[in-house]
C-alpha cells in the first residue's frame, strides 16, 4: 500500500535511507522539511507482514509537483519486488508522465531501473555529488501509467 508520509514513519525512513545511501544519506531535518513543504508528494510504501501481524515501511519517494524525483529508496530486503516501480508510477501519474532524476554515473542498477521505466539520459552534471558526476534522466512517456 502506498500512502502519504506520517511523522511516525521517520525512523523507518532514516533506516532505509542509511542502507540505500551510506555515503550521503539525508538527515531527519531534510525529511521533515520535505514533509512540510510537499506533504502530498512524500509517499511511503507499507508492506503488510501477515505472518507477524504488522505493517512495515519498506520504501519511499519524494518528488516535486512538476516531477523532479528528489529521492527514492527501498529497503534492501524488499528490492526487486516492484515497489520502486509502483512508487515511480504514482509520481508519474501525478505529474502527467513527466519526471526527472539525477543518478550517480556509477550507479548502473539505478540507471537500468529508470531506463526500464521509460526514462532516458538527457545530460551529465559534472561533480554533482562532489566526488562524482550525475546523469540526468527524464521521462516524458506514460510507459508505466497504463
Amino acid at each position: 500500500m502506498i500512502r502519504q508520509f506520517k511523522r511516525s514513519d521517520l525512523e523507518a525512513i532514516l533506516r532505509i535511507e542509511n542502507k540505500a545511501f551510506p555515503k550521503s544519506p539525508y538527515n531527519r531535518f531534510t525529511f521533515l522539511y520535505f514533509a512540510r513543504i510537499y506533504p502530498d508528494n512524500f509517499l511511503v510504501f507499507v508492506h503488510e507482514d501477515e505472518d507477524k501481524g504488522k505493517s512495515l515501511i519498506v520504501g519511499y519517494i519524494i518528488f516535486y509537483p512538476e516531477g523532479h524525483i528528489v529521492s527514492i529508496a527501498v529497503h534492501p530486503a524488499y528490492r526487486r519486488r516492484g515497489i520502486g516501480t509502483e512508487l515511480v508510477a504514482v509520481a508519474l501519474k501525478r505529474t502527467s508522465g513527466k519526471a526527472s532524476v539525477e543518478v550517480r554515473t556509477s550507479n548502473e542498477v539505478a540507471k537500468k531501473f529508470y531506463m526500464h521505466l521509460g526514462f532516458s539520459i538527457q545530460t551529465i552534471i559534472p561533480d554533482y555529488y562532489g566526488d562524482e558526476d550525475a546523469v540526468v534522466m527524464v521521462s516524458n512517456s506514460s510507459k508505466i501509467l497504463s
